[in-house]
């Protein structure tokens, strides 16, 4: 494992909408108070907070391209380059793949954009991560690596442990003893309550807990990823509205870091 990261759009009070240019550089800011340098921030967030590099952080990973999923080629070679070019600037590790649509209606297109992806990350130094969503066309971890696994070690999988938890079937520690470590890029953080409340995507972007508070069996997690050698980046991906509302991004980035530490010694300052 690696020093631990940060997602830094879970440190906005409304991470879907409107920021500031000033609130998206405080996330920035919050996250290396925190202990936390090495940071994931949205492609269109990162335009507005420019280098990291000049408050000793870093852009570990770089969400996300979705483009590749849908049945547009070049959109999704735009979208490709785009990222690269960004990846590139930045020094991005990783870029983070995912698709929000309900259903992907030819899983061979999807890996053939997704190559396209792949490609681009390469060139610019970094690799590729799918994340599955539970309600999304790609809902667990064995579409994922179904999906991926053609495609040779620059293209893994990002592990969420909310989406673990909540993918249909739940969690599934034999599949995910089977993948190469090194296969598994991308670790986030998370906790989920015992029973889903509603929506499951509004859940997943406003209510997720604080590692330790909910139901997912961190042990059992990483002791597989340990088994498979996987040493992915690790990141907290807590989108609590009410804990930002209440303890600001400073204290919410505190809050979030201290609950991972308490996890696992592995998960150090960075």
């Amino acid at each position: 494992m690696t020093a631990l990261g940060m997602c830094t759009a879970t440190l906005l009070r409304e991470p879907l909408g409107d920021a500031s240019n000033d609130d998206l550089r405080a996330t920035v800011d919050a996250a290396v108070a925190a202990g936390c340098r090495d940071l994931s921030i949205w492609a269109h967030h990162l335009e507005s907070i420019g280098d990291v590099r000049t408050s000793g952080a870093r852009l570990a990973a770089l969400e996300a391209a979705t483009a590749w999923a849908g049945g547009d080629r070049d959109a999704a070679a735009a979208e490709a380059q785009h990222l690269a070019t960004l990846a590139a600037e930045h020094g991005a590790a990783t870029i983070a793949a995912v698709t929000l649509d309900p259903t992907v209606d030819d899983l061979d297109r999807a890996r053939d954009h997704l190559a396209l992806l792949v490609a681009g990350a390469e060139e610019a130094g970094a690799t590729v991560c799918v994340e599955f969503l539970p309600w999304s066309g790609i809902p667990t971890l064995a579409v994922a690596w179904d999906l991926v696994e053609p495609l040779g070690p620059r293209a893994g999988i990002l592990l969420d442990t909310w989406h673990w938890q909540r993918q249909p079937g739940g969690p599934c520690p034999d599949l995910l003893g089977t993948i190469p470590g090194d296969r598994i890029h991308y670790v986030q953080l998370c906790d989920a309550a015992a029973a889903p409340s509603g929506d499951s995507f509004e859940e997943a972007m406003t209510a997720r807990l604080l590692p330790g508070d909910g139901v997912v069996d961190f042990g059992d997690v990483l002791a597989v990823l340990d088994r498979i050698g996987a040493q992915p980046y690790v990141a907290t991906e807590i989108f609590n509205t009410a804990l930002v509302a209440d303890l600001g991004s400073a204290g919410a980035a505190r809050a979030m870091a201290a609950a991972a530490r308490s996890l696992d010694a592995r998960f150090p300052s960075g």
